[in-house]
C-alpha cells in the first residue's frame, strides 16, 4: 500500500517536498481527478492546478482525467493508465458519491492493491480512511453526517485543516460515535502522513496530531 494523506493546502509550495517524495515511489503515469469539485469549470481549474503543480515537482507523465460524471469512457481510459491517482480537496460527500456511483472507487482500490499509489488531500484524504465526516450533511439535531470511507487506509479517519481540537469539536463528536476503534489523524495544511510498505511517516510543514492519544508526531517520524 502506498497512500499519502494530506491535510489541505494541496498544490502549494509547502507541499512540494512531500509530493516529490511520493513521486519517487511511483513507476508510471500520474492522473489527477478533482471529483470533490463541482462539474464544469471548477473541476477543470482544480485538475489543471494539480497537473501544473506536479509537473513543477518533477512528474513527467502527468495528466488530468476528464470528469467521470460527464465523460465516463474517457475518464476511465485515463485512470486505468495511472500508477498514481491524485484526489484534491473539496466536498467529501460529493467525492464519496462520485467514487461509489462510478467505477473510479473500485479502480483506485485495485490500483493500490497492485502496488500503485494514491494521494488524497483534505476531502481526498478523508474518503480514503475507514470513516469520513460529511460536514454538508447534518442530522435532524444538527449532528454532522458520518459515513464509511473507502477503507484503503484501514482503522484511520482524517480531520483535515487541523489547528486544534476546539476548531473541530463537532467533527470529533461525530467520529466518537463510529462503531469500531479508529485512529483519528489531525492533519494540518501542507502536512500529511505517508503509508507505504507497512510503515508510516509524518511529512510536510507541521506535525500530525493523534487525537485519541493527544500527541503530536514530528515531521520525519513514524506514527508508531
Amino acid at each position: 500500500m502506498t497512500v499519502l494523506l494530506q491535510g489541505g493546502g494541496e498544490f502549494s509550495p509547502g507541499c512540494r517536498a512531500m509530493d516529490q517524495r511520493l513521486l519517487q515511489l511511483v513507476d508510471g503515469p500520474v492522473v489527477v481527478t478533482s471529483l470533490a469539485s463541482e462539474p464544469g469549470r471548477q473541476y477543470g481549474l482544480a485538475t489543471g492546478h494539480g497537473v501544473s503543480h506536479l509537473r513543477a515537482c518533477g512528474a513527467v507523465d502527468v495528466v488530468g482525467a476528464p470528469d467521470v460524471r460527464e465523460d465516463s469512457a474517457s475518464a476511465l481510459r485515463a485512470l486505468k493508465q495511472a500508477r498514481l491517482v491524485v484526489l484534491p480537496g473539496g466536498s467529501p460527500s460529493r467525492l464519496l458519491t462520485s467514487l461509489r456511483t462510478s467505477p473510479v472507487g473500485d479502480l483506485i482500490a485495485d490500483l493500490v492493491a497492485d502496488g500503485g499509489a494514491v494521494l488524497g488531500a483534505s476531502a481526498g484524504a478523508m474518503v480514503l480512511g475507514a470513516w469520513t465526516v460529511l460536514p454538508d450533511r447534518r442530522g435532524s439535531k444538527g449532528a454532522l453526517g458520518l459515513e464509511r470511507g473507502l477503507g484503503l487506509v484501514p482503522g484511520v479517519s482524517v480531520v483535515p485543516h487541523w489547528s486544534g481540537g476546539s476548531s473541530r469539536a463537532d467533527w470529533l463528536r461525530a467520529l466518537a460515535t463510529v462503531p469500531e476503534p479508529v485512529r483519528v489523524l489531525g492533519l494540518p495544511e501542507e502536512s500529511g502522513v505517508l503509508f507505504t510498505a507497512g510503515t508510516t511517516e509524518a511529512l510536510g510543514q507541521s506535525p500530525t496530531h493523534l487525537v485519541g492519544e493527544d500527541r503530536d508526531v514530528p515531521v520525519g517520524t513514524s506514527l508508531d
